[in-house]
């Protein structure tokens, strides 16, 4: 069945020219000649059989047919373009792998080694979202999950990527400024209580068992206490006091000096980093590429 449409080009310059009141102007726009925007708009006059814009004295004045048409229009040609730029952005599920992951944990662990993935894969489209709530994410948009602790994503495959290791760190200026102090190599486990402990709100245990680990009684852990991790890391490089950090966040900060981990190496604790996906996309190129890469790179650190 054929439309009774005019063409596109009709309507763009008559949505130009009733935002301009100017066949020049809308020329100027649509990179046309004057003369072609006012045929353009004759043609859709002649089509519609009505007079959109009137001619007085080298102005153009709209028409009441012309401004209810205008009215008609506008919101049309905003819904072809919206539904073209969708498509022109819209996800190739063969090439587009969607990863949600921990925003402190993309930062300062995946994001560093990310690029080397997309280097030598540039045919797959990566986007990152975060993962605030692993419960709330929908299967059907994410194709992997990075993911921390013991609970793993229901209905899922998962691989461990990392065992966790914390280390007690704090700026060197807290060390150089603290009374009666020595070189870094000269502190113990026990020196940790002269300074101000700091606290992630939602890893309560993280001092006790840290003590526990170092074969220290346990003692008072009152101190500040942050919400996020990246609080947690910043005020311990403005000497705010001593921080237990996963070794992962703090590894980039205690290669360039700006925290010291005088207190003893490492320590594991009973969490780990997990890499998860649905079981129906177990066989997608994307995933399956990604999750042997990644894990080849945990391997190798």
């Amino acid at each position: 069945m054929r439309r009774y449409i005019p063409s596109s080009t009709a309507l763009k310059c008559f949505e130009a020219s009733v935002r301009h009141l100017s066949f020049t102007r809308a020329a100027e726009e649509l990179h046309l000649t004057q003369s072609a925007v006012s045929r353009q708009i004759r043609n859709l006059e002649e089509f519609l059989a009505r007079d959109l814009f009137i001619r007085l004295n080298k102005r153009l004045v709209l028409t009441g047919t012309g401004a209810a048409y205008y009215k008609e229009v506008v919101p049309l040609l905003d819904g072809m373009e919206n539904a073209c730029l969708r498509m022109l952005h819209r996800e190739d599920e063969k090439t587009t792998l969607t990863i949600s992951t921990l925003p402190t944990f993309a930062s300062h662990w995946l994001m560093p080694r990310l690029a080397e993935f997309q280097s030598s894969h540039p045919q797959f489209q990566i986007k990152i979202r975060s993962l605030d709530d692993a419960a709330k994410i929908d299967p059907e948009n994410i194709d992997i999950i990075l993911h921390y602790g013991g609970d793993h994503w229901p209905r899922a495959i998962s691989h461990q990527l990392l065992q966790e290791q914390v280390v007690a760190v704090c700026s060197p200026q807290l060390i150089s400024s603290a009374t009666g102090s020595g070189p870094q190599g000269s502190w113990q486990a026990e020196d940790v209580t002269q300074f101000q402990l700091l606290h992630l709100s939602s890893r309560i245990n993280a001092w006790p068992d840290w003590m526990v680990s170092q074969d220290l009684e346990s003692g008072s852990y009152v101190g500040t206490s942050f919400a996020h991790f990246h609080m947690l890391l910043e005020a311990a490089k403005n000497t705010m006091g001593i921080a237990v950090i996963p070794t992962i966040i703090a590894e980039r900060s205690l290669a360039s000096g700006e925290l010291v981990a005088p207190f003893g190496e490492p320590v594991a604790t009973t969490h780990e980093y997990l890499l998860s996906y649905p079981a129906d996309k177990a066989d997608l190129e994307q995933v399956v590429t990604f999750r042997d890469w990644l894990l080849a790179k945990c391997r190798e650190s």
